[in-house]
């Protein structure tokens, strides 16, 4: 996998730092947004998340609490806690320090989707299998 800029869902994903440059800790994404977008609830059981807000307004759900975030603001979310978020009217970008190996799951189902439709359980599949458990469905992308 190269340091390249990617299609996901529509949003623009450049991989900054590797799994592998971290000893297996983190990677770190920069991910623009468009409009009103976002995943499905979900939760990491490897590790924390945290969301520095570059530009635009997010609202997010974290557990049982609901925080908007603005250009500037950094939003961790714990190890295994459920959450999901949603991009403001006016698109976003954020830097993302992720659990470990977590690239890879966004850079397969983006080939996968340069190919085609990708089926809810096939992207589901992924996510499990590189620490993204989701919870359900709706609302995702």
């Amino acid at each position: 996998m190269i340091k390249q800029t990617f299609d996901f869902h529509g949003t623009k994903i450049t991989i900054k730092t590797f799994t592998s440059e971290t000893n297996g800790a983190y990677t770190v994404l920069y991910v623009i947004h468009p409009p009103n977008v976002g995943p499905a609830l979900h939760m990491h059981p490897k590790g924390a998340e945290s969301f520095y807000i570059i530009k635009g307004e997010y609202e997010f759900v974290l557990g049982d609490k609901t925080l908007k975030a603005k250009t500037g603001d950094v939003v961790t979310v714990p190890k295994g806690i459920p959450h999901k978020f949603k991009v403001g009217n006016s698109g976003g970008q954020v830097l993302i320090t992720s659990p470990p190996h977590l690239e890879n799951y966004f850079f397969q189902v983006s080939e996968l989707l340069s190919k085609g439709d990708v089926s809810w359980e096939t992207e589901f599949s992924i996510a499990k299998q590189y620490g993204q458990v989701f919870l359900e469905n709706a609302g995702h992308w």
